[in-house]
């Protein structure tokens, strides 16, 4: 994605994983997204079939998405689960792509980020 057409629609997805032998609780996946971006919440669009989540809460803000969700242990059918957001490149111009994180609420031992990049929206 380092460089986007302007206008260009395309899908941000995400895999988390638990790769303990104990469960994970109260997950937090936070995604801030660039300024030059829109998210396109496709629950009240036509485009509600592009995206599917496994979060057990969903909070879309302007600039970021929110996951909140449990892990199981490793091995079983629900230690990784798959988001994924909608996204507009709307603007012209470059800008930062902050990293992902995904952290345990109330557990100060899970907690992982994501290196940043640069994004460059041309005509």
């Amino acid at each position: 994605i380092a460089n986007l057409k302007q206008g260009q629609d395309f899908v941000a997805t995400v895999k988390v994983s638990n790769l303990k032998n104990a469960a994970i609780n109260n997950v937090a996946l936070t995604q801030i997204f660039p300024s030059g971006w829109e998210i396109v919440n496709t629950r009240f669009t036509d485009f509600g079939a592009a995206t599917s989540n496994e979060a057990r809460y969903t909070d879309i803000r302007d600039d970021r998405v929110n996951f909140y969700f449990d892990l199981s242990k490793h091995g079983n059918s629900n230690s990784t689960k798959t988001f994924s957001v909608m996204l507009n490149a709307a603007y012209l111009g470059n800008y930062y792509l902050p990293g992902i994180q995904a952290e345990a609420m109330y557990d100060n031992d899970f907690l992982v980020r994501t290196k940043g990049q640069w994004i460059n929206v041309i005509k």
